[in-house]
């Protein structure tokens, strides 16, 4: 997209692990990769169901902040939570403001009122940096909103590292400065029922093949795709956090 600056240092972006991705759109032939991509975007079923409530988690974070803060939010994709939201990635997707690394934000001090990120820290090599930073960008009482997965397969975005408990992610938090406010499961254990046995069962039947893992994939995740929608109840159970396919924790910087 023109107009929109890129703040990277060195200007290079982090290149995606080929060799690591396990999709099928690269086997399809050149003459046909357009309707393949389509159906991939638009008739291909999601890994995973966020309830109602779970879809409210970040537009009630943006709309807990009075009308004249300014918020950012690292690893944007294709999201907009609204005008006060500034929108960064490091690709250059529709609503994208600025094009930069969640490892190096090119912004001041103590600039935002309030940070999300989410689905980030699995896909940046250096995790603790990212925190460190959108520590750093967050002015003293504002509030930071962070979700990761948990019992989640590989997906390169555009690569995969890390994944986190609950617990695990609020230690992480609270090593950097952070007060946790509160926290929970983002996507339930029903979503990750289906991720692994749409993995599974491609597994099973792909005669250990690669070719024939990701061919076996299309259909086995039309197979597993119901199992999610058990997460209407399940990503409310006390317990879910145990097997919870994301979690999410809510953190301020506190007032010196």
């Amino acid at each position: 997209m023109e107009g929109v600056p890129e703040l990277v240092p060195g200007g290079v972006l982090p290149a995606p692990a080929e060799r690591w991705t396990p999709g099928a759109l690269e086997l399809v032939p050149a003459t046909a990769r357009r309707a393949a991509t389509w159906y991939r975007d638009h008739l291909q079923p999601e890994s995973t169901y966020r309830s109602p409530g779970r879809k409210r988690l970040i537009p009630d974070f943006v709309a807990s902040f009075p009308p004249d803060a300014l918020l950012v939010n690292l690893g944007s994709g294709d999201t907009d939570f609204g005008p006060h939201v500034m929108n960064m990635d490091i690709g250059r997707f529709e609503h994208v403001d600025v094009v930069g690394v969640a490892e190096h934000l090119p912004f001041v001090d103590a600039s935002f009122d309030g940070v999300v990120v989410q689905a980030v820290l699995e896909h940046v090599e250096d995790a603790e940096t990212v925190l460190s930073e959108a520590a750093r960008v967050l002015k003293p009482g504002g509030s930071i909103l962070i979700e990761v997965p948990f019992m989640q397969g590989y997906h390169a975005a555009p690569n995969d590292y890390r994944r986190y408990t609950e617990h695990g992610l609020r230690a992480a938090v609270e090593a950097h400065g952070l007060t946790v406010d509160a926290s929970g499961v983002a996507v339930g254990p029903a979503s990750a029922m289906a991720w692994v046995a749409t993995e599974f069962l491609a597994l099973l039947l792909s005669g250990r093949s690669a070719t024939g893992y990701r061919l076996a994939r299309l259909a086995t995740r039309w197979v597993a795709a119901p199992l999610k929608y058990a997460d209407r109840w399940l990503d409310r159970h006390p317990m879910a956090y145990t097997v919870a396919s994301g979690v999410w924790v809510r953190a301020s910087r506190r007032l010196p």
